[in-house]
């Protein structure tokens, strides 16, 4: 009885079915890989379109930062709300952002316009809160577009890393008194 032909038959049939599901679940992999890599970019899209909006909008409110000298808390405190509801879109916009620190420097200005009442009094010391403000709205924007063509984060500005320290030395104030 001729043995080998059955055998080599059943080897062969294990070696195909094994080759054929190797390949099929690579298959499946490689779609859901991509289908993943499609949902993260289109969040990342998304995060750049929101990104954007918010900080067209942001550069049009802080023209209008009130005046230091403005005794008037109320206008204060609703360009204040107006801000904190600019931000609040960028803020989870940034949260998206897969790259530590490009969401890294963006979180830092969004904190430094938020801190623009009394943590950012060394960097308008002479000048004009609002172009400080615009400075930091602007450093941001140079860091999306940065991030979008695939460049190295731009430097600081000047009042992006005056608005910077500012705050620090501020802390560090605010830390000594609590001592």
């Amino acid at each position: 009885m001729d043995w080998l032909s059955p055998v080599s038959g059943l080897v062969g049939a294990m070696f195909g079915a094994a080759a054929t599901f190797g390949a099929t679940h690579h298959a499946q992999n490689k779609a859901l890989a991509d289908a993943r890599q499609a949902r993260l970019q289109a969040k990342q899209d998304q995060a750049v379109t929101t990104l954007a909006k918010a900080f067209s909008d942001l550069h049009k409110h802080v023209r209008s930062v009130p005046d230091e000298k403005s005794t008037d808390t109320s206008v204060r405190q609703k360009w204040d709300e107006e801000l904190q509801d600019h931000i609040a879109p960028a803020r989870l916009a940034i949260s998206v952002i897969r790259e530590e620190e490009v969401r890294h420097r963006l979180n830092e200005a969004m904190t430094l316009l938020e801190a623009w009442k009394g943590g950012l009094m060394y960097a308008f010391h002479g000048r004009s809160r609002a172009w400080v403000l615009r400075g930091v709205v602007s450093h941001a924007v140079d860091c999306v577009g940065a991030w979008q063509r695939e460049e190295p984060l731009p430097e600081p500005n000047r009042m992006f890393a005056e608005a910077r320290e500012s705050l620090e030395l501020k802390q560090e104030e605010w830390e000594a008194n609590e001592a």
